[in-house]
């Protein structure tokens, strides 16, 4: 296929990296239509230059008539709601799958999957991991699951692509756990880490992933899994003390159970994710050079810093 001048549909577009992804995608000559919930999500995606198409994860008709109308699908729309039995998100998720590879099936049209690097076990020494680490053992983290599901396409004659995204897309102000993080403590007036916070993140900035989505519908191979990552060294607790030194807040260790006591359980869980996903693949077949501002750059003097700012003030009049 030709990819200059594609038709794109993306569910999840209006999400914080699928409309960056669109934003993309429209500045570099692309049609772009988006799965949208709400008439906000269409006036997100139509002030981008991206048409909007009503619907959500369950709206199969309205994906398998938009897939096959298109060039390049892709697919980052996931079900974040911690109260919903997780085998209902997983068949949701499938039944979406098929209904976008469906129409694909022997045209070489890409269908780009998104998942997590979190899936796979950290090495035992301390390195990076590849794409074909070994499943993490985690009766929370089943969301491998749907990426296997996903995957049985590209046997089926779909060019499916997996990009794995790492714990931390950050940038643009944005994402869902660094401005938690942030708001914590703004909250707490302490930039807090579990224990020694030694464990290690991956990131990367959401504009490269956008840049890598591209790339990987253009060059990429049916069955490939990809590691969409930039840095693999920051720990938790360097990434306190950037937002300790954003917010003029101290950082400070804590126990877990303190930890539990001030985040709750989940966020805790979260940041104690040992993960260093390496990208070199993506690198090497793709092409892909990760560029912008690191993580802690971004968190110190870059974005995040109206984001402190915001909060802060918004602290002070409540």
């Amino acid at each position: 296929m030709t990819f200059s001048g594609s038709r794109i549909f993306i569910t999840g577009a209006t999400g914080y990296t699928g409309v960056v992804i669109a934003e993309h995608a429209v500045k570099a000559g692309h049609q772009v239509r988006g799965l949208s919930r709400s008439s906000t999500g269409d006036q997100k995606l139509q002030a981008i230059g991206t048409i909007p198409v009503r619907g959500d994860l369950s709206s199969l008709e309205t994906m398998c008539r938009e897939s096959r109308n298109a060039d390049v699908v892709m697919h980052l729309a996931w079900i974040h709601d911690f109260q919903m039995d997780y085998d209902e998100v997983l068949r949701i998720d499938k039944a979406a799958v098929a209904a976008l590879a469906e129409p694909l099936k022997g045209t070489q049209k890409p269908l780009l999957y998104t998942s997590v690097t979190s899936l796979v076990q950290p090495d035992p020494n301390g390195g990076e991991t590849m794409e074909d680490a070994p499943e993490v053992e985690n009766p929370l983290l089943r969301r491998m699951a749907a990426e296997r599901a996903a995957l049985e396409w590209a046997d089926l004659g779909v060019r499916l692509v997996v990009i794995r995204l790492p714990p931390y897309v950050y940038g643009r102000s944005g994402s869902v756990f660094l401005p938690m993080l942030i708001q914590q403590a703004v909250k707490h007036r302490r930039s807090i880490y579990p224990e020694a916070g030694n464990v290690h993140t991956t990131d990367v900035h959401v504009d490269d992933a956008a840049r890598l989505y591209l790339l990987a519908a253009e060059k990429a191979a049916a069955g490939e899994v990809f590691n969409g990552t930039a840095g693999t060294t920051t720990t938790v607790r360097q990434m306190a003390e950037a937002i300790a030194k954003t917010t003029g807040y101290p950082a400070v260790s804590v126990s877990r159970d303190e930890a539990v006591e001030l985040w709750g359980e989940f966020l805790v869980n979260f940041v104690s994710i040992e993960n260093r996903a390496s990208s070199r693949k993506a690198q090497e077949q793709l092409g892909w050079r990760p560029g912008e501002a690191s993580m802690l750059a971004d968190l110190v003097e870059g974005s995040y810093v109206e984001t402190a700012k915001r909060l802060k003030d918004e602290k002070w009049r409540t």
